[in-house]
């Protein structure tokens, strides 16, 4: 006949009948009780009884640890395709939400950026001299700033395009 037992002890259970509850090896059990320091919530008929919920704590935070991602290369072929197919329609999520821009409109307006800064460079001069009316060697000295400013803005550049370059 069965044993009736206290709601707190009705899931303190023996190694066996973790492992058949949860469909594991018992050695797998065991295994995963002593490294993780489970201790024995009490005895029955000799035997150490552990808290299921602790021992499926520690299954599961070993799986978790161990599980990473799977790599693309050792899905099956039917589950790679289904991710590229998803990967394929999330970049076309992001074009058509604005989140990635096609490189040749970010050159555009990279260089619509970059005219109107050197426009604004090559005339600022002529503005100051004319509207504040400063001197001519304070006039030079802009023109030499804005002139290495200029150069430094097209070494920038150049930089950043041989960067593509050896990329490519």
């Amino acid at each position: 006949m069965g044993e009736v037992v206290s709601r707190g002890r009705a899931y303190e259970w023996s190694v066996n009948r973790i492992a058949e509850a949860i469909g594991r090896d018992r050695r797998t059990v065991s295994r995963v009780v002593r490294e993780s320091a489970i201790p024995p919530a009490g005895t029955l008929r000799g035997n150490p009884v552990y808290r299921l919920a602790d021992v499926v704590d520690a299954m599961t935070a070993r799986q978790s640890e161990t599980a990473g991602p799977p790599s693309i290369d050792e899905l099956m072929p039917q589950d790679r395709k289904a991710w590229f197919q998803s990967e394929n329609e999330r970049v076309k999520l992001d074009r058509e939400l604005r989140n990635l821009v096609p490189v040749e409109e970010a050159q555009r307006e990279m260089s619509i950026l970059a005219k109107a800064m050197a426009s604004g460079l090559d005339s600022l001069a002529d503005m100051l001299e004319r509207d504040a009316g400063l001197p001519p060697e304070a006039i030079e000295q802009v023109e030499r700033v804005t002139d290495a400013l200029r150069e430094q803005m097209y070494q920038a550049i150049v930089a950043d395009d041989d960067e593509d370059a050896a990329r490519a």
